[in-house]
């Protein structure tokens, strides 16, 4: 079973549509959520919806209960990421979770970026965990700066 957290957000969604148009069943899927009302409509295609919120670490273990493979997507709250991960990776080592993805930073390891140091800390924590893991590491998001375009009505082009 495949497990994604922020499942109502950008990423989550999109990673929970891509796995469906791949064919994986939507059974074999799990979207975890802080607030699950929004990801109803997952469950009505079949995909498990489970309250999973990074802050409550009560809500975790049942979240991951019967993971394979868990997309840990990385918390926006900067400056507690680090405590919220932790949260999450020693719910996922506990359950016996067999794989971490993590949308760390790219070069998290020796960014000197102060935003690279909580996936750095996030990074280190999954290692110490001893679950097997991938570091998704990538560059700034496009999306950071799409919310902030102003529509075409008032654009002004050169030409």
């Amino acid at each position: 079973m495949i497990a994604v957290t922020g499942a109502t957000g950008h990423l989550g969604r999109l990673v929970i549509e891509a796995l469906l148009e791949r064919g994986v069943p939507s059974t074999g899927i799990v979207a975890l959520a802080r607030t699950p009302d929004r990801a109803r409509d997952l469950e009505a295609r079949g995909v498990q919806v489970r309250r999973a919120d990074y802050t409550l670490p009560e809500t975790l273990p049942g979240a991951v209960a019967g993971v394979d493979r868990l997309l840990l997507v990385s918390s926006s709250e900067v400056g507690q990421r680090a405590a919220q991960h932790r949260n999450v990776i020693d719910a996922a080592h506990r359950a016996g979770v067999g794989l971490v993805a993590y949308t760390s930073i790219l070069k998290a390891d020796r960014s000197g970026m102060q935003l690279a140091a909580e996936h750095r800390e996030t990074e280190e924590m999954i290692r110490a965990s001893g679950i097997p893991f991938v570091f998704l590491r990538n560059g700034w998001y496009l999306e950071n700066y799409t919310e902030n375009l102003e529509g075409p009505e008032n654009a002004t082009f050169l030409g």
